[in-house]
């Protein structure tokens, strides 16, 4: 590692900052459920509660998500910041997709509260034709309705300048080449890292191996077997999640994002899917070409840029024919009625299942309370009410 002033080995600070979508939720999954593991190889993951990373972002950029802002975000990533200045080990880690979208000014903020650590920058990304098909998927997680072929149309036609919140979600986050030109203002491009990934499915683990692998974590020293893979939807399963979005998405309101992440996303909608099968995504044959050359673009950028690169940018602009894909707006009406289906039999199965475990928690806590209730009258058996024992030394008296 590099040194700081007084000649003492200087402390890591390793911030991934992106891209969304590119298997972050895992790695914000093993992060937090390795922490103390981590903690043990000398590596410290300074938040607090599973959703501090965002609540740090969302302070450092001033932003608000949702149209809210919630007042606990307020001095998030100063105590964030404190944590990682206050650890004695060699390596801290931090991890949120939306630090790429960081200013120059914000980025040098967040490098000055780290100080005088090495802050170092870390970037995983793929194909930008995945990303694009990823990213919508994102969209559709938080309640958007728009259509991919839409979002696709626009977002390769008019760049960043496309409609809100897209282009500027999109083109902010998901483009390295910008994404670190920013952090490079900040941070000396020989501590900016490329995670490169294969398509989903193309390698499980990669993206784990090769951060772990740069932060100085062993390969045995966190267990990730039992944190589920960033699997895409499929086309069926976007769609049905879209048209939802539209009846549902203002019902459920502030409700929304928790409902669907626990009851739909890689739950019920892939039980509802299951007897339709799962026809894989695929960009618009028509933006197929674009999306391969911009890739090339953005690979031949990293290079030319020099940072350190874990992984091969050839993953980038190689990934092998994925076979036969649908787009979601050719998915059959029937299809979609069959997948419908599958979605409610499998929420009133849950709804059952919930039921009977509240029944259940109900009746522990009944016999809890006779337990409870029990043990009283036996301590009362055991130790007679003074009255009681008055009583019985009058008798012994007279006995006499």
């Amino acid at each position: 590692m590099d040194a700081v002033a007084g000649g003492e080995p200087g402390k890591a600070v390793y911030l991934h900052v992106g891209a969304p979508a590119a298997e972050t939720d895992f790695l914000h999954r093993a992060l937090w459920d390795n922490r103390r593991r981590l903690a043990d190889a000398g590596v410290h993951y300074p938040v607090a509660g599973p959703q501090e990373h965002f609540a740090a972002v969302m302070d450092l950029r001033e932003m608000s998500w949702g149209g809210r802002r919630e007042p606990s975000w307020d001095g998030a990533w100063g105590r964030m910041a404190e944590r990682a200045r206050e650890w004695d080990g060699p390596a801290v880690v931090f991890s949120q997709g939306l630090l790429g979208g960081a200013t120059e000014q914000q980025v040098k903020r967040a490098v000055a509260a780290l100080e005088p650590a090495d802050v170092h920058v870390v970037f995983a990304t793929r194909d930008l034709g995945w990303q694009l098909i990823l990213d919508w998927q994102e969209q559709l997680r938080h309640g958007h309705t728009i259509t991919f072929e839409r979002f696709a149309d626009d977002l390769v036609a008019r760049g960043v300048h496309a409609p809100k919140p897209y282009g500027e979600m999109f083109w902010g986050l998901h483009d390295p080449v910008r994404v670190l030109g920013v952090w490079e203002s900040a941070v000396p491009k020989e501590r900016v890292h490329v995670l490169t990934l294969p398509a989903p499915g193309g390698g499980r683990g990669l993206l784990w191996d090769r951060f772990r692998a740069l932060i100085g974590v062993d390969a045995d020293a966190c267990d990730v077997e039992g944190i589920p893979a960033d699997e895409p939807l499929s086309a069926i399963e976007a769609e049905l999640l879209r048209r939802l979005n539209e009846r549902i998405g203002r019902t459920l309101g502030d409700d929304y994002e928790r409902v669907v992440r626990q009851y739909l996303v890689g739950h019920g909608l892939a039980e509802g899917a299951a007897r339709t099968g799962r026809p894989q995504m695929g960009l618009p044959a028509r933006h197929a070409e674009w999306a391969a050359k911009r890739t090339r673009e953005i690979a031949d950028a990293l290079r030319a840029a020099g940072y350190d690169v874990r992984g091969d940018l050839g993953e980038l602009t190689t990934s092998p024919d994925p076979g036969p894909a649908m787009l979601p707006g050719d998915v059959p009406d029937e299809l979609i009625a069959t997948a419908s289906v599958g979605v409610v039999a499998h929420l009133l199965e849950e709804l059952t299942l919930a039921r009977d475990r509240v029944g259940l928690a109900h009746l522990q806590s009944e016999m809890t309370e006779v337990r409870e209730n029990l043990g009283r009258l036996l301590e009362a058996a055991a130790s007679p009410p003074p009255p009681l024992r008055r009583a019985a030394r009058r008798a012994r008296r007279r006995d006499r």
